[in-house]
């Protein structure tokens, strides 16, 4: 239950989620990357972290400021900050979506529920558990004990694989999946 990763997720998606894009060699819109750009993912999670944190927290202060002063914020204050707080979750959940495509892709595990949607599925109504599975999947946590500060997840003397993807032989071997399945 006390699981780094597992409070990674719950407490800092994002965080979790930029070290399972250093780990399998992603950028921070999660598209495959050279080692250089993946080893920043954590980093630029973490700064989308205290953004999103730091402008919540003022929008906080404002509130509390007007209200001892005796005046209200209209609706178009609330307006900006929920758009701001829509804005990043979109953000959260495509990254979710692509980083599990990723991960499929890698891995060659086929959609088996909602074709197609499942990746999108799980990144908008399951995230932290769609983000605990792939960081399970991309780490080897009976080897290696999980740590919540560091930029994959693991202690820092372990180093990472090389990432290649595999996305065209995955497709192919879709197709010719679907192409049998149908051929009766």
């Amino acid at each position: 239950l006390l699981h780094p990763l597992f409070l990674n997720t719950v407490f800092f998606p994002c965080i979790a989620l930029g070290q399972i894009m250093t780990r399998t060699g992603l950028d921070w819109m999660g598209d495959p990357a050279n080692k250089l750009v993946s080893s920043l993912s954590c980093a630029n999670m973490t700064v989308l972290l205290t953004f999103w944190l730091a402008m919540n927290a003022s929008f906080a202060f404002m509130l509390r400021v007007a209200w001892e002063r005796g005046r209200y914020l209209t609706s178009e204050h609330y307006a900006v900050l929920a758009l701001f707080n829509v804005l990043v979750l979109l953000y959260m959940v495509n990254l979710t979506r692509k980083v599990r495509g990723s991960i499929r892709n890698k891995y060659q595990i086929p959609e088996e529920h909602c074709v197609g949607l499942e990746d999108c599925c799980c990144a908008a109504f399951c995230m932290p558990c769609a983000i605990c599975q792939m960081g399970r999947h991309t780490a080897d946590f009976d080897t290696y004990r999980a740590t919540c500060c560091t930029k994959t997840g693991l202690p820092r003397q372990v180093e990472l694989a090389p990432v290649t993807f595999y996305e065209d032989q995955y497709q192919n071997m879709n197709e010719e999946g679907q192409g049998q399945s149908h051929v009766i």
